[in-house]
C-alpha cells in the first residue's frame, strides 16, 4: 500500500534539534554602569503607549517584561516604539529592505544546515507544507491548501515490516470493540469493527494526508507535487545525508505515500506531541528533480546510485547554495561574506502583500563585528541591526542626532536562552557535582544587573520562557562561593600543592571555554565566568574560532566548554534531540552536546513525547527542567531580549515573541517614498 522507499535504507535514530543555534550571547553586552532604576524605566516604557504591567511579577517587570508578553498569542502592536509612526500611513509596494546577520550560513539547505540565520532567510524565500503563524501561535496552511488527520490502530503481531498490519481511520471506542471509520477523502475504508482483542494498541493523531496546492512554482520555474514532498522526507533516513542534528524528528514518520500528484500521507509510528510543527519550514521541502538521482528528470539522473552518492550528492548539491525554493522571494545573489539578496518571485501562489510581502528586494547583510555593524547601520548599508550592546542602548550611542535623525530602538523578549555548555566526555566535567559548583560559582542575577542593565530574565532550561512547558518555579543554582567549594571538595578537587588551582589525581582543574570570533558577547561573559572560577580555584583559557570552525569543534565534542544561545522556535519545544542519551554517542554529531546520558531523563522524555494530554505532558517537561537543573549539563544565563534599531522609515514593524522578533514581510514604506509604488486598489 506504500509507495516504496527510493533507498532501502536502515533507519538511525539520530538527533533532531527543534532548538536552533544561534550566535552566542544574544542582546550584546556592556561594562558600563548604569543604575538599575534607569535602565528599568527605559527599557519597559515605549514611546507611544503606557507598557500594562497588570499581573506581571515584579522581578519581571523590573527586566521590561509586560502583561502582553505573558497573555499569550495575539497581534502585536504597530510601529510600537517609531516615534514618528504616530499617524497611520499608506503602505506601498517597492523598496528594499536591507537586514543585519551576525553569521554567514555555510548554505541554505535547512536539512543539513540548523541555523536561526536560515530560518529567518526561509521566511521569505522557501515555504513549508504549514506555516507557523507568529501571532497567533497556530499552524495554518501554506504550501498544502488542506490536512487531514486520523489514528493508527496496530493489529496483534505488530506493524509488520511493510505496515501491513495496521488499520487507519478515525478511531473510537464501543464497548468491545474499536470502530474506524474514514477520516479523509483521500481514504476510502468503509467502517470496520475491530475486537480488542485483535489489536496491540491504538496511536491517535498519528497519519497526516496532506491537500497540496496545485499552483505551487519552484524558483526554477518547475511545478511543485506530492513526488518532492515524499523526497524531501525520505533523505532523512539515508544514514549517509549530514542531517544528524534533525533526523530523529522526521524518522518518526516510519511511512509515506504519494495518493496522487497533489495528496501525499504519512504515518508516524507512535503518538508524538508535536507531530503537526515537523510540516513546518523544519521540513526543508526540496525539489527532486535538483537533489534526487532516482528522479528521471533530474539531469544527473542515475537509478543505480549507491545509499553514499546519494547522500554525497545532497550534501554537496550546488542548490544548496543557489537555492531554489518555494517561497515569495527568489534568491538571486549571494556575494560571499558581504550579503545575500532575494526578489520578488512572480509566481507565488499567494500575491497579496500583506502575505506575501511589500518590498522588491530583501538583503541579508552580512557583517561579524557587532561594533562595524552598528556603524554599517549609522552609514545607511542596513535597516535592522538587532544585535545592539546594552552600553549602545542606554548610552549615548542611540541619543545622539546620527542615530535620532533616521533610526530608533526596541527591544522584544523572543525564545532565545544563553548558556555555556559542559563537554561531560571531559573527565574534570564528568561528576555532576563539578557542575553544579560551577553553577553555584557565577552570580547569574549580578551578571545581569550589571552588564544588561536589569533588561534580561535569569534562565534555567531550554523551554520557552513564556509558554507553558517553562518551569518558573526553578531557578538558577544561587550564587554561593562556600557550596561551591564543598561540591568541589566532595568530588576530590581541591588545592594539594597551593598554586591556587583545584586538582584531583594530579590533574589540575582547568576549562578551555570556545567562543565564536568577533563576539563581543561571548567575550564578555567568558571572561566574567575566567574572573568568577578563580575565586574557587578552577582556571579558564578562552579561545575563539571563526564561527564555522566553532561549530564543528562542537559537533565533533572537541571542547570542554562553548558559550553560545539557542533560539527557541515554538511555545514548546522537543527535548529529545537536546537532552535523550541516545544523542549522547560520542561520535554522531547531534544536538546534545554536552553528552548528557541519564536514565530519568530518558524515562521522562520518552513519556512527554507520546503524551497528547496538554496538562499531563506539562507536568512531565517540568520533572524534566527540575532533573537538568540538578545534572547542570548547561550553565544556562539568561533570557535576554532583542535590542533592535530600525530605521525610521520602515512602517508595519510588528514585535514577536519568536526569533528574530519581527518579520521583514511585514514591513513597508509610505506610500511616495521614492522607489515605491502604490499598493493596487488601497
Amino acid at each position: 500500500m506504500y509507495k516504496s522507499m527510493a533507498m532501502n535504507l536502515k533507519r538511525l535514530s539520530c538527533g533532531a534539534m527543534t532548538l536552533t543555534l544561534m550566535i552566542a550571547a544574544v542582546g550584546c553586552t556592556s561594562s558600563s554602569s548604569t543604575s538599575d532604576d534607569e535602565a528599568s524605566t527605559e527599557a519597559k516604557t515605549p514611546v507611544k503607549s503606557q507598557v500594562d504591567v497588570t499581573g506581571v511579577p515584579p522581578d519581571m517587570a523590573q527586566a521590561g517584561v509586560t502583561a502582553l508578553d505573558l497573555a499569550g498569542p495575539g497581534e502585536p502592536e504597530l510601529d510600537r516604539f517609531n516615534t514618528d509612526a504616530e499617524t497611520a500611513v499608506r503602505p506601498a509596494l517597492g523598496g528594499r529592505i536591507i537586514q543585519h546577520i551576525a553569521s554567514e550560513p555555510p548554505n541554505l539547505n535547512f536539512a543539513i544546515e540548523n541555523s536561526a540565520v536560515i530560518r529567518w532567510i526561509h521566511d521569505a524565500i522557501h515555504a513549508g507544507l504549514l506555516e507557523f503563524n507568529v501571532a497567533t501561535w497556530e499552524y495554518e496552511t501554506a504550501v498544502a491548501r488542506s490536512y487531514d488527520i486520523e489514528d493508527t490502530v496496530i493489529l496483534s503481531g505488530g506493524r509488520g515490516d511493510d505496515n501491513e498490519n495496521i488499520v487507519y481511520g478515525k478511531v473510537t471506542e464501543v464497548g468491545d470493540e474499536y470502530v474506524v471509520t474514514s477520516g479523509s477523502a483521500a481514504n476510502e475504508m468503509s467502517e470496520r469493527r475491530i475486537a480488542k482483542g485483535d489489536v496491540e494498541s491504538v496511536q491517535y493523531g498519528t497519519v497526516f494526508t496532506f491537500q497540496l496546492r496545485d499552483d505551487v512554482y519552484w524558483h526554477d520555474g518547475e511545478k511543485f507535487d506530492a513526488d518532492d514532498a515524499y523526497f524531501s522526507w525520505d533523505l532523512f533516513n539515508n544514514p549517509a545525508v549530514d542531517c544528524d542534528e534533525k533526523r530523529s524528528t522526521f524518522v518518526e514518520i516510519v511511512a509515506a505515500e504519494v495518493v496522487d500528484p497533489h495528496q501525499i500521507r504519512y504515518f508516524y509510528g507512535k503518538q508524538y506531541f508535536q507531530a503537526i510543527k515537523v510540516f513546518s519550514l523544519d521540513f526543508c521541502l526540496l525539489p527532486s528533480h535538483l537533489y534526487n538521482l532516482s528522479d528521471s528528470t533530474n539531469k544527473d539522473f542515475n537509478p543505480n546510485a549507491t545509499v553514499d552518492e546519494q547522500g554525497t550528492y545532497i550534501n554537496e548539491n550546488p542548490a544548496n547554495i543557489d537555492f531554489v525554493g518555494l517561497g515569495p522571494y527568489q534568491l538571486t545573489k549571494w556575494e560571499r561574506g558581504q550579503y545575500l539578496e532575494a526578489k520578488k518571485f512572480d509566481k507565488f501562489w499567494n500575491p497579496a502583500p500583506e502575505f506575501a510581502g511589500y518590498a522588491d528586494v530583501f538583503r541579508w547583510r552580512h557583517i561579524d563585528d557587532d561594533n562595524l555593524a552598528f556603524q554599517a547601520l549609522l552609514n545607511g548599508e542596513t535597516d535592522i541591526f538587532d544585535r545592539v550592546k546594552s552600553e549602545d542602548y542606554f548610552g549615548a550611542a542611540t541619543r545622539d542626532p546620527n542615530f535620532t535623525d533616521d533610526f530608533y530602538k526596541a527591544f522584544t523578549y523572543v525564545g532565545s536562552v544563553g548558556f555555556t555548555v559542559w563537554n561531560v566526555y571531559q573527565p574534570q566535567l564528568s561528576d555532576p557535582r563539578v557542575r553544579l559548583a560551577l553553577g553555584h560559582a557565577f552570580d547569574t542575577r549580578d551578571w545581569i544587573r550589571t552588564n544588561y542593565k536589569g533588561l534580561a530574565l535569569p534562565a534555567s532550561f531550554s523551554q520557552f520562557r513564556f509558554g507553558p512547558a517553562y518551569n518558573r518555579d526553578e531557578l538558577n543554582p544561587d550564587y554561593s562561593i562556600e557550596k561551591a567549594q564543598n561540591l568541589l571538595t566532595d568530588a576530590g578537587w581541591y588545592d594539594h600543592d597551593g598554586n591556587g588551582i583545584v586538582d584531583k589525581d594530579g590533574q589540575e582543574l582547568v576549562i578551555e571555554a570556545l567562543m565564536p570570533s568577533g563576539n563581543k558577547a561571548s567575550e564578555k561573559f567568558l571572561q566574567k565566568l575566567q574572573e568568577s572560577y578563580e575565586k574557587v580555584g578552577i582556571k579558564v583559557d578562552i579561545r575563539s574560532y571563526e564561527w564555522a570552525t566553532f561549530l564543528e569543534k562542537i559537533l565533533d565534542r572537541d571542547f570542554d566548554a562553548a558559550n553560545l544561545a539557542w533560539t527557541l522556535g515554538d511555545i514548546e519545544s522537543d527535548p529529545f534531540g537536546s537532552w535523550h542519551s541516545t544523542e549522547s554517542t560520542f561520535d554522531r554529531r547531534t544536538s546534545n552536546m554536552s553528552g548528557l546520558k541519564d536514565d530519568i531523563v530518558d524515562d521522562l522524555i520518552n513519556r512527554g513525547r507520546i503524551e497528547l494530554d496538554t496538562d499531563k505532558r506539562m507536568a512531565i517537561w517540568h520533572q524534566l527542567h527540575s532533573r537538568i537543573n540538578e545534572l547542570q549539563p548547561f550553565l544556562f544565563s539568561a533570557n535576554v531580549p532583542r535590542k533592535i534599531a530600525f530605521n525610521k522609515k520602515l512602517r508595519g514593524v510588528k514585535l514577536y515573541k519568536f526569533s528574530p522578533g519581527y518579520r521583514l514581510r511585514d514591513m513597508y514604506y509610505e506610500e511616495g517614498t521614492p522607489g515605491t509604488r502604490p499598493v493596487p486598489g488601497a
